[in-house]
């Protein structure tokens, strides 16, 4: 078939497919590129939002936590060496309560308004008589055994709170040197 004087066949042939001429034409890649790169970026930076969110928060609960320790360590500290309550307590297996006044209020710390101190349950952070017997090893006096000194040793358990809800919950033994009766 003759169609002013070019054939059907050959001017099919001449001819690319639509979709080739469409692959073959790059209008736009670079928009799309830019587009994909935009969203790359956009991932990229919620995922740093969210870790540097995280870490905030996880040092918060460190500096919360540091808090209510450094508040139990306070409460042994003054637990340890006022001589009042060991005068009190004297051999009885009666735990001490320090979550009475004076010292419920010696021992709170205020940083920066964030306080912490002894948590307000009683008999939560006690001092209790454990017994008597030697002197620990590294006494000055052990090596003595005519020293005429004793030990009589304590528990001091101590639970404290501090800003967000963290506590810290501490407890040791110490031994005071008394002279034997």
């Amino acid at each position: 078939i003759m169609l002013g004087g070019r054939s059907q066949e050959s001017e099919v042939m001449g001819q690319r497919p639509k979709f080739l001429v469409t692959i073959n034409n790059e209008k736009g890649v670079a928009l799309v590129l830019a587009m994909m790169m935009l969203v790359l970026m956009s991932i990229l930076g919620a995922f740093a939002l969210s870790t540097s969110t995280t870490e905030i928060a996880i040092s918060g609960n460190y500096r919360n936590s540091q808090d209510a320790f450094y508040a139990a360590d306070s409460a042994v500290e003054y637990a340890s060496t006022d001589a009042a309550i060991y005068t009190a307590i004297g051999t009885s297996t009666t735990p001490y309560d320090l979550n009475v006044s004076p010292y419920k209020d010696r021992i709170a710390i205020n940083n920066n308004n964030r306080v912490s101190g002894l948590v307000d349950t009683a008999n939560v952070s006690t001092v209790t008589y454990l017994g008597e017997g030697t002197l620990p090893a590294g006494f000055i006096y052990d090596a003595d055994a005519q020293s005429g000194y004793k030990a009589n040793y304590f528990l001091i358990a101590v639970t404290t709170t501090g800003p967000g809800g963290s506590q810290a919950n501490i407890e040791t033994q110490i031994a005071k040197l008394v002279p034997k009766s």
